[in-house]
C-alpha cells in the first residue's frame, strides 16, 4: 500500500493539468503554423520560341521534343535547349490564373524547375515562390506587376543564388565557370560564399566558382529612358498619331498592366490607314561603342492586314531607329512584328517603301508575350556599309487599319 495516496492523487492531477495546458497551447499554434505554411503547386507551361528544345518530365523520365507548348510542368522538370533555340516559360497563380512571372531560355541552356509553390490559404502572408536551377546558358526572367501577393523568384547557379525581390526584368548567364547577373529593372540579391551583393536597375555583377560576388559593376547601360513605362508616358516619350481620314479614329495609346507586365497599348479600329506611336530623342554618340542590342516584349492581340500590308509598311508593331553614320549621313533601321501570315507570295515580308529594309519582318505567336533580342546593331550597321556614329532617336508604333498590340520592357543596351 502507498503511504501517501493524497500526494499521488495531487501529482496525477498536476500532471494531467500540465498536459492539458500544453495541448491547449500547442494544438492551436501548431494548427495555425500548418495552415500558414501549407502550400499548393502553381500552374506552369512552356512554349517553343525557335529551334529544338527538349523537356524531361519526372513522370516520363525521358527527354521529349517540344512542339508548340507543354502544360502543367511540375517541379523536377528538366529543360534543355540546343544552340540558337529559345523557349518561354510562364508561371500562374493556382487561385486566379494570373501570371506570376516568365522565364525566357536562350540557346545552349540547361535548366531545372526546383519548386513552384503558393500558400494554400489566403490569410497566409507568405509569398508566391518560384525556384529554378540553371547549370549552363542564359535566361531572362520577369517578375509580374499587379499581383496581390508578393512574388519571389530564386535562380540557383553552380556559383551563386540569385533572389529576385521585386517586379522587374533580370538576366542570368552561366558561362566559363562563372555566373553573370544583370538587373534591367527591379532589385536582386546575389549570394555566394557568405557574401551578398544587392543590385538595382542597370547594375550587374559576376560570380566565379568558389568566389564571392565581384560587387557592383558598370560598363553596360540601357540608353532608353522609361522603357518599362513605370513613370508617366510623358517622361522620356512623345506620342504621335497620323491617319488618312480625319473623320476616323486616330487610335489610342495608353499605359496599363497586361498579363503581368506594365505595358504600352496601341489600339485602333478604322477603315483606312492610320499610325500611332511613341518616340524618344536620344542623341547619343556611339562611335566608341562595341555592342548595341535592342530588347523588347511584344503581345499582338489583333491585326486585319496579312503580313504587314501590301507594301510591308503596316505592321501591328514596328520599331524604327534613326542614326547618323560616320560620314554624316542619316539612316534608319526598321524591324516589324506580325502574326497574321499571308500565303500570297506577292505580299512582301519587309517594307518596300522604307529606306530601312535590310531585314524581314518577324512573325510571332498570336496572343502571348514574345521576347525579341536584336543582333548587335553596331555590327549590323557596319556590315551594311553604314557604321553608326550617333543614335538620334527610337520610335515604336503600330500601323494599319485595325490593330491591338502591347509593348513592354523596351531596352537599348549599350556596351562601350
Amino acid at each position: 500500500m502507498h503511504k501517501n495516496p493524497e500526494k499521488i492523487a495531487w501529482s496525477a492531477l498536476l500532471i494531467a493539468f500540465l498536459l492539458f495546458v500544453i495541448i491547449a497551447i500547442t494544438l492551436p499554434i501548431g494548427t495555425r503554423l500548418i495552415l500558414i505554411n501549407s502550400t499548393k503547386e502553381q500552374k506552369s507551361n512552356i512554349s517553343l520560341g525557335s529551334g529544338s528544345v527538349y523537356i524531361t518530365r519526372p513522370a516520363v523520365g525521358v527527354p521529349e521534343a517540344l512542339f508548340g507548348s507543354m502544360q502543367n510542368l511540375t517541379y523536377g522538370t528538366h529543360i534543355e535547349t540546343e544552340n540558337a533555340s529559345r523557349a518561354n516559360m510562364s508561371f500562374f497563380s493556382p487561385d486566379n490564373n494570373k501570371i506570376l512571372g516568365t522565364v525566357q531560355l536562350y540557346g545552349d541552356t540547361e535548366a531545372k524547375l526546383l519548386s513552384l509553390t503558393t500558400p494554400r490559404f489566403k490569410f497566409s502572408k507568405h509569398s508566391h515562390d518560384i525556384s529554378l536551377m540553371i547549370n549552363r546558358g542564359r535566361l531572362r526572367s520577369s517578375v509580374s506587376v499587379g499581383v496581390e501577393r508578393n512574388v519571389i523568384m530564386t535562380i540557383h547557379t553552380p556559383q551563386a543564388e540569385i533572389t529576385l525581390h521585386h517586379p522587374g526584368n533580370y538576366s542570368v548567364e552561366v558561362i566559363n565557370n562563372q555566373s553573370l547577373v544583370s538587373v534591367r529593372e527591379g532589385m536582386a540579391t546575389v549570394s555566394s560564399q557568405g557574401k551578398t551583393t544587392t543590385l538595382i536597375k542597370d547594375e550587374r555583377t559576376t560570380v566565379e566558382s568558389g568566389q564571392k560576388p565581384a560587387g557592383k559593376l558598370s560598363g553596360q547601360r540601357n540608353i532608353i529612358d522609361n522603357g518599362s513605362f513605370s513613370d508617366p508616358l510623358s517622361e522620356g516619350w512623345t506620342t504621335y498619331q497620323n491617319r488618312q481620314n480625319a473623320n476616323e479614329s486616330a487610335g489610342v495609346i495608353e499605359v496599363g498592366v497586361h498579363n503581368g507586365r506594365r505595358s504600352l497599348h496601341f489600339l485602333r479600329r478604322g477603315l483606312n490607314w492610320a499610325e500611332t506611336g511613341i518616340k524618344q530623342e536620344l542623341g547619343l554618340d556611339v562611335s566608341d561603342y562595341q555592342n548595341l542590342r535592342l530588347h523588347l516584349a511584344a503581345w499582338l492581340a489583333f491585326q486585319d492586314l496579312r503580313n504587314c500590308g501590301s507594301l510591308g509598311s503596316e505592321c501591328p508593331l514596328m520599331v524604327r531607329i534613326e542614326y547618323i553614320d560616320t560620314s554624316g549621313n542619316t539612316h534608319e533601321w526598321l524591324q516589324g512584328f506580325y502574326y497574321l501570315e499571308s500565303t500570297n507570295s506577292s505580299i512582301p515580308n519587309r517594307c518596300v517603301t522604307c529606306s530601312a529594309s535590310d531585314s524581314d519582318h518577324i512573325q510571332i505567336p498570336h496572343g502571348s508575350w514574345h521576347f525579341y533580342d536584336s543582333p548587335n546593331l553596331m555590327s549590323a550597321f557596319e556590315q551594311a556599309g553604314r557604321p553608326a556614329s550617333i543614335i538620334e532617336s527610337i520610335a515604336i508604333y503600330a500601323s494599319g487599319h485595325n490593330f491591338d498590340s502591347y509593348l513592354a520592357d523596351i531596352e537599348l543596351q549599350a556596351i562601350e
